[in-house]
């Protein structure tokens, strides 16, 4: 089928010519830079997801390959559905189940040990644009995990988006320290949200 496409003009790149980026940032993070300095946005860098029907080993080896330390657990409908993280996974919970139904760790999926979207909590973008590195790291310390989502709201119809995320691992590159034990123990997120409730 033949269409009508005019054909659009064009130019030559001229020399000197610079190319658009993502704003980098600053090279130095303190206590008091701002958040958004040191969150994960989700308009540069892809969120890597995973089937709840995958097993952990497999998850684990996406996690090793992209580089990333958590996965959003999606539906067919591109819904999150829950959270993985490697702590999850390498932590005492698969051995719990192994022990409590008899399976082998190679057959448990990713749904029996993820934490499910029911016990995630989210910050709120607005609050964000104004936070600094310290408020982050005080949130992530009072809710005793490593990782925060960031959500969008939309106001007339209440519905959320994730449009980026704060780790721990991440804020500790910039600020060139470890935070990771002084914010939380080395739980695994599924297993703190079973013993909180």
């Amino acid at each position: 089928m033949k269409h009508d496409f005019a054909t659009l003009s064009y130019i030559p790149l001229k020399p000197k010519t610079t190319y658009q980026h993502p704003p980098e940032p600053p090279l130095v993070v303190h206590l008091d830079s701002p958040a958004v300095t040191v969150m994960t946005d989700f308009n540069y860098v892809h969120p890597v997801t995973v089937d709840p029907e995958m097993p952990i080993d497999g998850a684990l080896q996406k996690m090793k390959t992209a580089g990333v330390r958590l996965l959003f657990v999606i539906d067919d409908n591109q819904q999150i559905i829950g959270l993985i993280t490697a702590n999850d996974i390498i932590g005492e919970q698969p051995i719990r189940v192994v022990e409590e139904t008899r399976v082998k760790r190679s057959q448990i999926k990713v749904e029996t040990i993820m934490t499910p979207h029911s016990a995630i909590t989210a910050l709120n973008m607005i609050s964000v644009r104004n936070a600094q590195v310290g408020h982050i790291i005080e949130t992530l310390r009072q809710v005793e995990r490593h990782h925060m989502l960031v959500v969008d709201v939309d106001e007339s119809t209440h519905t959320q988006r994730v449009i980026g995320m704060f780790s721990a691992s991440h804020i500790s590159k910039h600020l060139h320290k470890d935070l990771t034990e002084e914010i939380a123990p080395a739980h695994s997120l599924a297993e703190m949200v079973h013993h909180n409730r």
